[in-house]
């Protein structure tokens, strides 16, 4: 591994990349970025989206990556990792090398699933930045805890999150409370400048999903159960292609 990241750093100038291991010096998390990524964050959109995925290998472990895309809608991979799972320590790990590489511009935001390690590890690393849900992984926290009137509440859900204004954002609320008030008081815990675009502190675009960590989980679907080494290889000349 040691080996590996070092020849990255010699043949892609400018690249970054960190080793962490236990007491014992045995892996524990490798977090790679390619220096065209770097570059290339300049001149893309300022919303980013992370996600976490497991590896098949026999070692197990997760791969955390973070996306964003450019004026076309193209997808960037800022940076990967390898971690043993996704836990508090190895997205708090994971966001501190991320902030040390790009640092925090103007307009930036976050997108993620609910994961609560990834929301406790902004809140740590990020608290200036704001932070929003997945439209989609919301929808399917509701559907596992309200079961009754699903087609009902879906078309006012995904009404609520696309609103543009405060005011259709209350009139679609008030449809929703009428079907399941429940509904409302678990969206307003959440806090609403999570998830619709009507209260959102920052400009998500039309970002209202984590669906370009999903490609990138697409992508590198067959190569998961490779070894660490090969797979992190892999990575690489996939975001070089």
């Amino acid at each position: 591994m040691p080996t590996y990241l070092y020849m990255l750093e010699y043949a892609n100038p400018g690249s970054v990349t960190r080793l962490h291991t236990e007491g014992d010096g045995s892996f524990l998390y490798a977090f790679i970025t390619i220096y065209a990524s770097i570059r290339g964050w300049v001149y893309c959109r300022s919303t980013v989206v992370v996600d976490g995925s497991f590896l098949k290998s026999t070692y197990r472990g997760t791969i955390l990556t973070t996306s964003t895309q450019d004026a076309e809608g193209q997808i960037l991979p800022l940076a990967y990792a390898i971690v043993d799972s996704e836990n508090d320590a190895s997205w708090e790990w994971f966001f501190v090398q991320l902030r040390e590489t790009y640092g925090q511009r103007e307009g930036m935001c976050i997108i993620s699933d609910m994961h609560d390690a990834i929301w406790k590890a902004t809140s740590i690393v990020y608290p200036e930045v704001p932070h929003c849900a997945c439209m989609f992984h919301l929808w399917n926290n509701i559907k596992t805890n309200f079961r009754k009137s699903q087609k009902q509440i879906k078309e006012v859900y995904f009404a609520l999150a696309r609103a543009y204004t405060i005011e259709e954002f209350n009139r679609h609320m008030a449809e929703l409370e009428a079907i399941d008030s429940r509904v409302k008081t678990y969206l307003m815990d959440i806090e609403y400048d999570k998830w619709p675009r009507a209260h959102s502190k920052a400009n998500r675009t039309m970002t209202m999903t984590s669906n370009i960590a999903e490609s990138v989980n697409v992508a590198n679907k067959h190569a998961r159960d490779l070894p660490v080494v090969n797979f992190l290889d892999f990575m690489t000349t996939l975001i070089q292609k």
